[in-house]
C-alpha cells in the first residue's frame, strides 16, 4: 500500500471517530432535551413546553448538521492531517452551541414567570463565558483548529441574534435592536453580493475598538435577559450601547466596500482623506479618544453622582421606603433592594474617582439605576448619570487611573501573549 493510501486511510478512520463521537454528544443532548421538556411542564404550561422541545431539537438537529460538515477542517492551521480528538476548546464550543440552541427554545413563548424566568439569561450568560473561555483552552493545549474557528464564527452571530429576538419579544429593548443581531449576516450578505456582481473586496484593517464594543453588546444582552430590569432605562442604555456598535460595522463596511469620495483625485478612499485631515488637527482623533474624553466622563460622571446622592441619600435615611410615591412591588424586601442601589453608587463613585477598574464602575453604576427604577420613575438627573456610565463603559477612566484590569482583556483574548 502506497503512502498516499495509508494516509488517506488513516483520515477516513480518524473522521469516523470524530463522526462516532459527535453522534454520542447528540444523542446527550437529545436526553437533556428531553428531561428540559419534563421540567418545563412541571413549571409552565404544556403548549409552550412542547414548543420549547420542538425549537430546541430542531436547533440542535441544524448545530449538528453544521459540526459534521466541519469535522474536515478539524486541523491546525498549515497542516492537513486531522486531529483525532476535537480537543478541550473545541468541545466547549459545543457546548456553547448546545447551550444556545437551549436558549432558541424560548422564542416565540411568552416570558415565563417563576425561576423559569431566569433560564434565557442564564443560558446566553453561559454561552457568553464560554465563548470567552474556549479560545483560550484551544491556545493552551495547542489545539487551535479550522474547525474551531469555523463552529466558533457561526456561533456568534447566532447567539446574539437569537438574544436580541428574546429582547424584543420580551419587550425589554425597541423592536429596531434587531439590528444588532442581523448586523454580522447583513455584513456577510453585502459581501456576498459584491462577490456574485464581480465587484471588489478590499482587505478589513485591524480594529481595536471591535472587541470592546461586542463584548460590551454581549454582557449587556445577557444583563437584560434577567427579569431584573425593565424599560425605559433598558431601551435608553439600548440605544446608548447600540449606537456605536451599529456605526462600527457601518464603517466597516465602508472599508470592505472600498467606499469612495467623489473628488478631482478619486483613487482616494474615504477613509485616507479623513485620516490625513485628523492629522493636520493640532490634536488627533485617537488622543481625544483614549485621553481627554476619558478624564471629561470621569469627573463629570463623580460630579453628577455626588450631587444625586446628597439630594436622595437623605431620603434614604430619614423616609421609610414605603414613602416613595411610585414605589412597586415586583420585589421583596423593597428596603434592602433600593438600599443595594445607593451602595452600588457610593462604591462606582469612588472607583470612578480613584481610576480604579472604571468600567467594572460604570458597570455597577448601571445596576443601580436598574434597581433604583423599581422604586422611582428615570428623571433628568438619572439619565444624565446612565449616559455619562454608558460613555466610560466604552472609555474607561483614561491616564492617571490607578488600576485598569480591564485593558489586557479587551486588547487581547485570554491566553494570548501580554
Amino acid at each position: 500500500m502506497s503512502v498516499i493510501s495509508q494516509e488517506s486511510q488513516e483520515s477516513v478512520n480518524v473522521l469516523g471517530g470524530l463522526k462516532r463521537r459527535v453522534v454520542v454528544l447528540f444523542v446527550l443532548q437529545v436526553a437533556l432535551l428531553w428531561m428540559g421538556y419534563q421540567t418545563l411542564l412541571t413549571w409552565w404550561t404544556q403548549q409552550y413546553a412542547f414548543r420549547w422541545l420542538g425549537i430546541a431539537f430542531i436547533s440542535s438537529a441544524v448545530l449538528l448538521g453544521a459540526i459534521w460538515q466541519s469535522l474536515n477542517y478539524n486541523y491546525p492551521a498549515g497542516k492537513q492531517r486531522l486531529l483525532a480528538t476535537l480537543g478541550a476548546g473545541n468541545m466547549l464550543t459545543i457546548i456553547r452551541g448546545a447551550l444556545i440552541c437551549f436558549l432558541a427554545g424560548f422564542l416565540f413563548s411568552p416570558w415565563p414567570q417563576g425561576w423559569i424566568a431566569w433560564m434565557p439569561g442564564i443560558l446566553y450568560s453561559l454561552a457568553a463565558l464560554a465563548d470567552l473561555f474556549d479560545g483560550y483552552l484551544a491556545r493552551r493545549y495547542s489545539q487551535v483548529t479550522r474547525f474551531g474557528e469555523i463552529l466558533d464564527m457561526r456561533l456568534d452571530g447566532l447567539g446574539v441574534l437569537i438574544a436580541c429576538i428574546l429582547l424584543v419579544q420580551y419587550g425589554q429593548v425597541p423592536a429596531w435592536y434587531l439590528l444588532v443581531g442581523l448586523a454580522r449576516y447583513l455584513f456577510i450578505f453585502g459581501i456576498w453580493t459584491r462577490r456574485q456582481l464581480g465587484k471588489p473586496i478590499y482587505e478589513l484593517t485591524p480594529n481595536i475598538t471591535r472587541r470592546p464594543f461586542a463584548g460590551v453588546q454581549m454582557g449587556f444582552i445577557a444583563v437584560v435577559l434577567f427579569p431584573v430590569f425593565s424599560p425605559p432605562g433598558t431601551a435608553l442604555v439600548a440605544a446608548l450601547i447600540a449606537l456605536p456598535f451599529l456605526v462600527g460595522f457601518a464603517l466597516d463596511w465602508l472599508l470592505v466596500s472600498g467606499a469612495r469620495m467623489r473628488s478631482e483625485d478619486d483613487s482616494i478612499s474615504i477613509h485616507a482623506k479623513i485620516r490625513a485631515r485628523i492629522k493636520q488637527l493640532p490634536m488627533s482623533f485617537n488622543e481625544v479618544n483614549t485621553k481627554w474624553l476619558p478624564i471629561v466622563f470621569r469627573f463629570f460622571v463623580v460630579a453628577i453622582l455626588m450631587t444625586w446622592l446628597i439630594d436622595n441619600i437623605s431620603s434614604l435615611i430619614q423616609q421609610p421606603v414605603v414613602q416613595y410615591q411610585q414605589l412597586k412591588t415586583m420585589l421583596s424586601f423593597p428596603d434592602l433592594w433600593l438600599g443595594s442601589a445607593f451602595l452600588l453608587f457610593v462604591i462606582g463613585l469612588v472607583l470612578i474617582a480613584l481610576g480604579a477598574a472604571g468600567r467594572m464602575a460604570a458597570l455597577l453604576i448601571l445596576f443601580g439605576l436598574g434597581l433604583f427604577q423599581y422604586y422611582s420613575d428615570l428623571g433628568l438627573l438619572e439619565i444624565v448619570i446612565l449616559v455619562g456610565a454608558t460613555a466610560l463603559l466604552y472609555l474607561g477612566t483614561g491616564p492617571y487611573s490607578l488600576w485598569v484590569p480591564e485593558k489586557q482583556i479587551i486588547t487581547k483574548r485570554i491566553g494570548e501573549a501580554r
